[in-house]
C-alpha cells in the first residue's frame, strides 16, 4: 500500500468528525490495540469516549500528512475548507506535535472557518491523549487571547474560561507525571486571572494553595508540581490587602499567627516569648525577622504576617514529608528553595517591613540575618532532618551545602 493511498481514510475521518460534532460531552481519545481490521469499522465510540483501532493509525496518518503537505506545496487541487479541516483534525488527533498543522487551524480561525470555543473542546481531547504536548497548550493560549479580546467586558465569561483552563491543566498533570507544560500553562492562567479578574483573585489563590498542598502530599517526586507551588508561594508572600477590604478578619489573623507560633515552638523545643502572643503584629514580625526599628507607618503588618504564615506552613508540610520520604530529591530541592526564600524575606523585611518582588529574587544577607528567630528555628529543623536522612542512608546534595 502506498503511503498516500488508503481507501478507507475519508470514511474514517468523516466518522471521527461526526462524533466530535454530535457528542458535545466527549472527554477522551485512545488508540485501541487491534491486530487487523476484521472487516469492522476502526472508529469506536462509547460513553463519551472515542477510540481508533491501532491497525489504521499508520496508514491514516500517512494519508492526511501527505494530503496536507501536498496542499501547502500547491501540488494538489484546491480543496474546500471543510475537507482541509477534517484532514487537520485527523492529523492533530494522531500527532499533535506538528506546528505547521496548528498554524493552519489558526488561519482557519482568523478566517472565521472554525469556532474558537469548539477548538478549545477539540484541544481538550488532544491533551487527554497526549497530555505533555507543548504545541497544544500554546494553541490554547493563542485562542484564549482572541476570546479575551472579544469579551473584554464580559468578566464572568472570562472567569469561566480561566477556571476551565485550570481544570484542563489538572487533567494533563494527572495523566503525565512531571508535566512541565501543564504546570506552566496553569501559571499563565493564574497570571492572567490576576490581571483580568482581580476581584476574585484572592479567593482563587487560596484555593490553588490548598489544591497544591494536596497534590504535593501525594506526588512527592513531581518537580513540576513543586515548581508551581513555589510560584504560588511567591504570589502569596507579595499579596496586598485589596483596595475594597477595610479590615482583615480576626479569625484569619489568629489562625495564621498560630501557625507561626507552633512552628517556632516545635523547632526550638517549646520556645516561648511574650511578643509571640501579643496583638502587636509589628512586634511579632520584628522578633521573627530579628530587627528592632520604629514603626513604618505605611506598612500593614497584619497582611505581612498572613503572607509570612504561608512560608511557615510550607516549611511545616515539607518537614513532615521529609520525615516520611527523606529519599526523594524533589523534597530536598524544595527545602533549599524555602531556605533561600527566608534569606530574601529577612532582607526585604529589614529594609521595607514588607516583602517586595525585587528582594524575593535576591538572597543577599544583611547584618541582622543572624538574629532572625525564623532562621534559628529553620536551622534546628534542618539539622534534625539531615540526621534522620543520614541514619537511613540517604545522603543528599542538600546535606553538603
Amino acid at each position: 500500500m502506498q503511503e498516500d493511498v488508503f481507501p478507507a481514510a475519508e470514511k474514517i475521518l468523516s466518522d471521527v468528525e461526526n462524533i466530535f460534532k454530535k457528542d458535545i460531552d466527549l472527554t477522551s481519545f485512545e488508540i485501541i490495540p487491534v491486530e487487523d481490521n476484521q472487516n469492522k469499522s476502526p472508529v469506536l465510540h462509547d460513553n463519551n469516549s472515542l477510540g481508533l483501532a491501532s491497525w489504521c493509525i499508520r496508514p491514516l496518518f500517512c494519508y492526511v500528512y501527505n494530503r496536507l503537505f501536498d496542499l501547502r506545496l500547491n501540488q494538489c487541487r484546491r480543496e474546500h475548507s471543510t475537507v482541509i479541516s477534517k484532514w487537520l483534525l485527523g492529523a492533530l488527533l494522531l500527532n499533535p506535535d506538528i506546528l505547521t498543522f496548528w498554524n493552519m487551524r489558526r488561519q482557519f480561525i482568523r478566517n472565521g472557518k472554525l469556532d474558537p470555543m469548539e477548538e478549545l473542546r477539540f484541544v481538550n481531547i488532544v491533551l487527554y491523549y497526549k497530555a505533555k504536548c507543548f504545541e497544544a497548550f500554546s494553541y490554547r493560549r493563542w485562542i484564549l487571547k482572541l476570546l479575551l479580546f472579544k469579551n473584554q467586558d464580559a468578566i464572568h465569561k472570562i472567569e469561566l474560561l480561566f477556571r476551565n483552563e485550570i481544570q484542563i491543566s489538572s487533567m494533563a498533570a494527572n495523566r503525565y507525571s512531571n508535566n512541565c507544560h501543564a504546570w506552566n500553562h496553569r501559571k499563565y492562567i493564574i497570571s492572567m486571572f490576576e490581571t483580568v479578574c482581580i476581584s476574585v483573585f484572592g479567593s482563587l489563590l487560596d484555593k490553588e494553595w490548598e489544591e497544591s498542598t494536596s497534590w504535593c502530599n501525594s506526588h512527592v517526586s513531581d518537580y513540576s508540581g513543586y515548581d508551581y507551588r513555589q510560584f504560588l508561594l511567591k504570589r502569596l508572600l507579595l499579596r496586598k490587602r485589596r483596595y475594597d477590604q477595610t479590615k482583615i478578619c480576626s479569625n484569619v489573623l489568629e489562625k495564621r499567627r498560630d501557625i507561626i507560633i507552633k512552628f517556632v515552638q516545635n523547632a526550638l523545643h517549646d520556645y516561648n516569648n511574650v511578643f509571640l502572643h501579643t496583638n502587636s503584629y509589628e512586634n511579632i514580625l520584628n522578633l521573627l525577622h530579628g530587627v528592632n526599628f520604629t514603626k513604618y507607618s505605611e506598612v500593614t503588618f497584619e497582611q505581612t504576617l498572613i503572607n509570612l504564615s504561608y512560608w511557615v506552613e510550607d516549611c511545616i508540610i515539607n518537614t513532615k514529608l521529609l520525615q516520611t520520604f527523606s529519599g526523594h530529591e524533589t523534597l530536598w530541592y524544595h527545602r533549599r528553595f524555602l531556605v533561600s526564600s527566608l534569606l530574601a524575606l529577612n532582607n526585604s523585611y529589614t529594609n521595607f517591613f514588607l516583602y517586595k518582588i525585587e528582594n524575593l529574587n535576591s538572597t543577599v544577607a544583611t547584618t541582622n540575618i543572624s538574629k532572625s528567630l525564623l532562621e534559628i528555628a529553620l536551622k534546628m529543623q534542618n539539622k534534625d532532618l539531615i540526621d534522620v536522612a543520614k541514619r537511613i542512608s540517604f545522603i543528599k546534595p542538600y546535606c553538603a551545602r
